[in-house]
């Protein structure tokens, strides 16, 4: 019963197979999903941004240089090594002083607010010795107030620094030229005639002694210019808020972050809950998706989009009805559609050939169709087999009804308690062959009667239907599965779309109107309008006549 895919006719558009796995309806969740879920974060930052009070950033720039090399050594007032690389490590530490909790403590007392209110922070500006100093509050006096005393703060603390540093030199440089000073008075008074022995300890000391009065002047000289250490450049101002306000920003992240969760949960949790959403959710269970799926019941023009899927399933067919074989329309379990897929290709079918549909529900078929003639007899199984099974040893005589509206089928109608193997014993789908008939079998759901297995392994293609929404990927496997066991694999998988008809009113399996002469049905596509979804009854497909076997009884 496998089937492989048929080489489609010339001129005849088929779709790409890379797109038989449903990837749309997956794409269509997530994007459903990461619409939801920016929503719902989108209001959530929405409402979070309006609560929350606008903050205003304040900057004041200060200016800041390590001591001076007077200060670092006194005696030559040079520095040896790198002077940059000293540069960049003082200016490091100084960061550490400006983003330290002491200066926060230090603003606030000087405000009198609390320390967690007092928000700053500090930056390089470039490779320069300015720094930022950004004060951040709700209020923009405060933001401002913040900035501008830390900056303050910290000129003065910097400049005390230099000013104790140098302060604390200088005793040391007077105590050494005092000591100094004292080791010369010591020495003897030099000889008037002969040798001083003491005359190079006395130059010694007195060479010192120039130096350590050197150093002095030299760090008397930086005490007068502490202030140049450090100092403001650009009082602290209200900085511009940009084109982006941090509202603004929160609604766009929120709104971000949702689509990205919403976009990822969507299908996961589509795929957790089992239910079939699409043509890729069946794509891995062994057996080909036969596409495309049928349409849901919103198309505009259902009548002409059903035609066109119904052909291009019929493709993947090759030893389907249209070609003259026989189909049998499986399914796990009931309410997916088995009756609306079979009627669909058996009227497809009855447009080339005559084409018997076997069905089990008669009032269903009715309903799809419109209306039945009265029940005519039949002959089965006037010619050979197909090779499924040994040829009819005698005929079989069966009761089908036409349909309205489409002359080239025919219903044959299975009552409750018979099955396929009690109309005819050989094979109905092969006696039917024999007689020139196409044969779809809209067969039980597997779950509830093994006429469908039956009907499987006498068809000689085999279709499996799952529905949207009532199918479980479980019970799909399962049904392939079966299948599988008793030899009789499906040709693929048709994922239907289309909801279940509302409750229909029991028509009579034969209508008055259709005992009468049938109308000649219209043979121009264009003399009859598309029908719409809103009745509820099969789309109509307009087709040539084409006339069934005529039989007598004899």
């Amino acid at each position: 019963m496998t089937s492989l895919p048929a080489a489609p006719a010339e001129g005849t558009p088929t779709e790409d197979p890379t797109r038989r796995t449903g990837g749309s309806g997956r794409r269509r969740r997530a994007l459903v999903g990461a619409l939801l879920g920016a929503v719902v974060l989108g209001a959530g930052g929405a409402l979070l941004a309006a609560s929350a009070e606008p903050e205003v950033n304040a900057a004041a720039l200060v200016q800041t240089y390590p001591d001076p090399a007077g200060v670092e050594n006194p005696t030559t007032g040079t520095l040896d090594g790198d002077q940059a690389a000293r540069n960049a490590t003082y200016l490091e530490t100084e960061l550490v002083t400006l983003n330290s909790a002491d200066l926060a403590a230090a603003v606030a007392t000087t405000l009198g607010d609390a320390q967690d209110d007092v928000r700053l922070e500090s930056v390089r500006s470039g490779d320069s010795n300015v720094i930022t100093i950004t004060g951040t509050s709700t209020d923009a006096q405060d933001a401002v107030a913040q900035a501008q005393t830390a900056a303050e703060t910290y000129i003065s603390g910097r400049q005390q620094r230099l000013a104790d540093r140098i302060t604390g030199l200088l005793a040391t440089v007077e105590t050494q030229i005092s000591t100094n000073q004292q080791a010369l008075d010591a020495l003897p008074t030099p000889p008037t005639n002969g040798v001083d022995v003491n005359q190079q300890q006395r130059a010694a000391l007195s060479q010192q002694n120039i130096d350590l009065l050197s150093a002095r002047d030299t760090l008397q000289r930086a005490a007068a210019d502490t202030g140049q250490v450090a100092g403001v450049i650009q009082q602290a101002a209200v900085l511009p808020s940009g084109s982006l306000s941090s509202g603004v920003l929160t609604v766009a992240a929120a709104i971000l972050v949702g689509a990205l969760l919403g976009g990822v949960l969507a299908p996961v949790v589509s795929s957790l809950r089992g239910r079939v959403r699409d043509s890729h959710d069946v794509s891995g269970l062994g057996v080909p998706v036969i596409s495309p799926d049928l349409p849901a019941a919103a198309s505009r023009r259902r009548a002409g989009v059903l035609r066109r899927v119904v052909q291009l399933q019929a493709l993947q067919l090759p030893e389907g009805p249209v070609n003259g074989g026989s189909l049998a329309v499986v399914a796990p379990g009931p309410g997916v559609g088995t009756t609306f897929v079979a009627l669909a290709h058996a009227r497809h079918a009855a447009l080339r050939r005559p084409t018997l549909l076997v069905s089990y529900d008669l009032d269903e078929i009715a309903a799809l169709l419109g209306g039945l003639h009265e029940p005519s007899l039949v002959v089965l199984g006037t010619g050979g087999g197909s090779g499924h099974s040994a040829p009819d040893a005698q005929r079989s005589e069966v009761l089908v009804r036409r349909a309205v509206g489409a002359p080239g089928l025919a219903v044959l109608a299975l009552q409750t308690g018979t099955g396929l193997a009690d109309v005819v014993p050989s094979g109905l789908a092969d006696a039917a062959a024999g007689a020139g008939w196409a044969v779809v079998v809209d067969a039980p759901p597997l779950d509830r009667s093994d006429e469908g297995l039956l009907a499987a392994r006498q068809c000689r293609e085999t279709i499996l239907v799952a529905a949207t929404g009532p199918s479980r990927i479980a019970d799909v496997d399962r049904a392939v599965q079966i299948l599988h066991g008793a030899g009789a694999t499906p040709a693929g998988i048709v994922v239907n779309k289309a909801p279940r008809h509302r409750r229909r009113r029991k028509p009579t399996a034969a209508t008055p109107a259709a005992s009468a002469q049938e109308p000649e049905p219209t043979t121009g596509p264009e003399a009859v309008a598309e029908p719409t979804d809103g009745t509820d009854r099969m789309p109509a497909i307009t087709a040539e006549r084409t006339d069934l076997p005529t039989t007598t009884r004899g």
